[in-house]
């Protein structure tokens, strides 16, 4: 037999095994066979004498079934004892928690009530069964079972003892604190002789004895005067064994303390898995997961690296116009972001440092893909603005100084003193080091929003998901990772937000510094990032004032202060970024006007989105939608009271607003497009919730049978197991995938640029070739600077940064024009036009971007190229001298006319 030893410290039950007698032979004369294999029996802890009791008692016959937990946490978990027990159960109950595979928990415990939207009414409770935040990414739990009992009247009430009437089932024995009274336990067993005689307990010294559901079968226990509980184990028939107590120092093994498991707050019991089938060999405990335990993120990056030769390849393909090089480039982009975003819902990440990895692999291999498109140069009209202004400062060694692709860049010069900086320490070239501070740059951005959703929610798993779905916004893969002024700015307004955050949610004031830190650095790089960090701080504050009680004014702080250091930089250097931006901003006043009056313009009108263009994204906003819907419902339904969660639902109706125009042709997802770069943050964390706390799309009914009521909270619900738990992650990573393709196909570069290949008139980086780039060198290094050159959208691209000149855009109508007239001569008189690019591959193909110019008069209604006859026109001009010609571009002096 094994001994029984006395727990040092109270605790809610202790499991004892009754393993053979090392002989062989059952003690007492029992018959052979009788204690093989072990019966599990729970005792309460000596010390605390008002701690719940529980027997279980096996089947005669059967053999060999080993600790089990889930009668200890049937009933455990609804007659928790003293508060002390309370107190050990649940420290012991986040200890195993924290060495789940699956466990979100973070070192944070300040911000732990940010991990579920109900936490902060969810109090500890001495003889309730609900945890205190119980972490629900767990991905081994069970779901609640609907009809279970509250946790209040789950066990009995104190003086009574409750028998099952199955006599493998667990008998609960309440023990009063006065061992001297007399204890009285009823019987409910269906086989007993009398189902409802009743038992007598005297004096804590006395024999106690218990008659079970077998007539015959006798279970004796002894209460020693010296708090010592022993056990005895029943026999089958009508024999009794006696454990008599054992010295201490007897080998034996050890007692096992097993803490209570807890139910669910909203007072159901959680379902128990059946116990393991006991010829089945046990399986192995997890071991602890260390701090900086990568778990998969090896494995699932190298998978996705693949899909970055992939796409490669479909690259390679395009410049020489093979034909899979599509199927290969939509191939690999699956490749890439799918495994990432499966493994990040499935919940058995090995913690912080898994679910990061993850995250920063998959934005270096997107980068990756942007930087192959055009590996050697740069080609983007708006990266090639910006490598001309950092050009200009690293020969000139001063800032602020004019830049004619981009007059407004020179007031906000963070992005090119970061590239002239690692040009002048490395003697890189402009262009590498460029790509280098554009991916530094955006790296951290994505790194930021991980630990700004971290922060908020305490759970990787959420911040991991809440990165990976706002990968699939429509510029993250291109425009916001060029190297642009905004890409610098990125970073440094989620430096802001994080540290805002961090301030309002401990006090520290040196989160202050670093907050003024960011808006300083922000306001400086980008005009409308800097907006959009005052209008962010804003809706921070505000929502926390409405939200919380009672309301801390200081909330106004940093919105005041970010707005007062944006108002004072545009007032007093970049003055002219008012009048730039009003060009953008009546567009977008007139693309809703014409919406809401169904009238078109033609230089607005471009030609429509495809139809499964139009399905796949349709198909992935909605499922935002829905998902979006259905975690407000849950937090309207809990009141929830967090306001960051709020701030956050906001935004996402900013977003299903803006993204309103999406749908308007080329214009409309280039509009909604530049307005997700920040209003796609929230619903990303919002949809990340949502998939992660696996919310109820349909909610499940309640106990009176209604559906859409009051429903169990949606972030403080146990994570589902199994199949469900499959087809959640399933579910979750298709929606994801859709949105990336639709991001991809609806993005930028648009659908027919999408793989880089010969000239394509009018497809912006298409359209930047050998020919272009010579006649604009040719430029510079003839005519000098500053010269007023006009010329489709890529020849004025390329003669305002590589030539050096001063761009004129308003040239559209010199080239439709059949004849030159009165009309086209003031034209030129008016804008002071020096010089004229003229492409002949304008004459053969259509524009891929619906214009050949800026400001085209005939945007989204051309059918033909221009004619032989409108770009020929030139060379008949008395007065007009064709100074440069490479057999594609030519360039005409207009100053005779």
């Amino acid at each position: 037999m094994t001994s029984i030893q006395q727990a040092e410290a109270p605790v809610d039950v202790v499991i004892c095994e009754v393993h053979p007698s090392p002989s062989g032979v059952p003690a007492n004369g029992a018959k052979p066979g009788a204690d093989e294999g072990g019966k599990t029996m729970v005792l309460p802890s000596p010390a605390d004498a008002d701690a719940t009791q529980v027997i279980r008692t096996p089947a005669p016959g059967v053999s060999g079934s080993g600790p089990s937990s889930s009668g200890a946490g049937q009933e455990g978990g609804a007659t928790t004892g003293s508060a002390a027990s309370a107190e050990a159960s649940e420290a012991d109950r986040q200890a195993e928690a924290a060495d789940s595979e699956g466990s979100d928990q973070t070192p944070d415990a300040a911000e732990h009530a940010d991990a579920g939207a109900g936490s902060s009414h969810a109090d500890t409770q001495s003889d309730a069964a609900g945890p205190v935040n119980a972490e629900p990414d767990q991905a081994d739990a069970e779901d609640p079972d609907p009809q279970g009992a509250p946790a209040q009247s789950a066990g009995p009430a104190p003086g009574t003892a409750k028998a099952n009437a199955d006599t493998d089932a667990t008998q609960v024995i309440r023990l009063r604190p006065d061992s001297d009274a007399t204890q009285i336990i009823t019987v409910n067993a269906p086989h007993a002789k009398d189902p409802g005689e009743t038992q007598i307990i005297k004096d804590a010294d006395a024999t106690q004895v218990i008659s079970t559901a077998e007539p015959d079968a006798t279970q004796v226990i002894k209460f020693d005067a010296d708090a010592t509980t022993v056990l005895a184990q029943l026999n089958p028939g009508d024999a009794t064994t006696v454990i008599p107590k054992t010295g201490k120092g007897t080998d034996g093994s050890a007692t096992t303390l097993i803490p209570v498991v807890a139910g669910r707050k909203d007072g159901l019991r959680t379902r128990i898995a059946p116990p393991r089938d006991p010829g089945r060999a046990p399986r192995p405990a997890r071991p602890r997961r260390e701090p900086m335990d990568l778990g998969h993120a090896p494995a699932v990056l190298t998978i996705s690296a693949l899909g970055v030769l992939m796409v490669a390849l479909g690259y390679a393909g395009g410049r020489i116009g093979t034909g899979n090089a599509q199927f290969a480039y939509w191939v690999g982009q699956v490749v890439v972001f799918t495994p990432v975003v499966v493994r990040l819902l499935s919940r058995r990440m090995a913690g912080v440092a898994e679910s990061f990895v993850l995250v920063m692999g998959l934005a270096l291999h997107q980068y990756l893909l942007k930087w192959m498109y055009s590996p050697d140069q740069f080609r983007f009209p708006d990266e090639l603005q910006h490598w001309l202004g950092t050009t200009i400062i690293v020969q000139s060694g001063e800032l602020f100084q004019p830049n004619p692709a981009l007059p407004p860049a020179v007031h906000f010069p963070g992005l090119a003193e970061m590239g002239a900086a690692l040009t002048s320490m490395t003697g890189l070239p402009v262009t590498a080091s460029g790509v280098i501070v554009a991916g530094i740059a955006h790296l951290i951005f994505v790194a930021m929003i991980f630990a700004a959703v971290l922060r908020a929610s305490n759970s990787p798993a959420v911040a991991g998901v809440a990165c990976a779905t706002y990968a699939t916004a429509l510029h993250y893969l291109f425009f916001n990772s060029m190297f642009l002024y905004q890409t610098a700015a990125l970073p440094f307004f989620m430096l802001t937000v994080w540290a805002v955050r961090r301030w309002r949610a401990e006090g520290n004031w040196r989160f202050v510094a670093l907050a003024v830190a960011g808006m300083g650095v922000t306001t400086v790089s980008h005009h409308v990032t800097a907006f959009a960090m005052v209008l962010t701080l804003t809706l921070l504050a505000v929502v926390e004032l409405v939200v919380q009680k009672p309301r801390r004014w200081s909330a106004l702080i940093m919105p005041g202060a970010a707005l007062l250091m944006v108002a004072s930089w545009v007032a007093t250097v970049a003055r002219d970024v008012v009048n730039y931006l009003e060009a953008p901003a009546d567009q977008v006043v007139h693309t809703i006007e014409n919406l809401i009056s169904g009238t078109s313009e033609a230089s607005s009108t471009t030609a429509a989105v495809s139809i499964g263009q139009l399905i796949v994204q349709g198909a992935g906003l909605l499922a935002l939608f829905v998902l979006y819907l259905a975690l407000l419902r849950d937090m309207v339904q809990r009141r929830d009271r967090d306001a960051w969660r709020w701030a956050a639902v906001a935004g996402g109706t900013i977003f299903f607003a803006g993204n309103a125009v999406r749908f308007l042709g080329q214009n409309g997802p280039e509009i909604a497009a530049r307005l997700s770069t920040f209003t796609y943050v929230p619903i990303s964390i919002l949809a990340a919730i949502a998939l992660v706390r696996g919310v109820q799309i349909i909610p499940a009914k309640d106990g009176e049978g209604h559906r859409w009521r009051a429903s169990p909270p949606a972030i403080d619900v146990i994570a589902p197991g199994g199949w469900n738990l499959y087809s959640r992650t399933a579910a979750g990573s298709l929606m994801i995938t859709v949105l990336m393709i639709g991001a991809r196909a609806g993005g930028w570069p648009p659908i027919g640029s999408i793989l880089p290949g010969p000239y394509l008139a009018g497809g912006f980086e298409r359209s930047v070739d050998a020919s272009g780039i010579a006649a604009a060198d040719w430029q510079r290094d003839t005519l000098g600077h500053d010269n007023r050159v006009g010329g489709d959208v890529t020849s004025v691209s390329l003669a305002s940064t590589y030539g050096r000149q001063d761009p004129v855009r308003e040239v559209g109508s010199l080239y439709y024009a059949d004849e030159w007239g009165l009309e086209q001569q003031q034209l030129v008189d008016g804008l002071a036009i020096q010089y004229l690019v003229v492409d002949k591959r304008l004459s053969e193909q259509l524009p891929e971007g619906e214009a050949y110019f800026e400001n085209d008069p005939h945007a989204g209604s051309i059918t033909s190229p221009l004619t032989s006859t409108q770009i020929g026109k030139f060379d008949a001009l008395t007065g007009v001298d064709r100074l440069y010609d490479n057999g594609t571009v030519r360039v005409y002096r207009m100053g005779n006319l």
